[in-house]
């Protein structure tokens, strides 16, 4: 049976992952191989307790403002690509009203005998 060890951090470890994380922009999946730590639930938590505008960081004003602004590019890229689905979803209902008019005007001709499309042909 494997058992698994559970590793006790000091704060210092802690915060001294957290600036190396904030300050150098990285990925927290990168960060936790880096420091080999267990998960990345365990940095996450850190990271809730040590928010990046924590006094026990010490981190600097650009670092700080560098990161937030790199989470709001992500949350702009979210909501940018929330808007390519929705706009997808409607070009979809497009096409299908679309081909609803065409069936519509294919049984109106048939049933009443006109051309109500004009046909391709010599211009007048």
């Amino acid at each position: 049976m494997h058992k698994t060890v559970q590793h006790r951090y000091s704060e210092t470890f802690k915060l001294e992952v957290l600036r190396d994380h904030y300050s150098n922009g990285l990925s927290l999946s990168f960060t936790v191989r880096k420091w080999n730590l267990s998960c990345v639930k365990l940095l996450l938590t850190w990271m809730e307790r040590y928010p990046i505008d924590s006094k026990l960081l010490s981190l600097n004003i650009e670092t700080i403002s560098c990161y937030e602004m790199s989470k709001q590019k992500k949350s702009k890229e979210a909501v940018l690509q929330e808007q390519v689905l929705n706009l997808k979803k409607a070009l979809e209902m497009e096409k299908l009203r679309s081909r609803a008019f065409e069936a519509l005007i294919e049984i109106t001709e048939k049933e009443e005998g006109i051309s109500i499309l004009k046909k391709d042909g010599a211009k007048q």
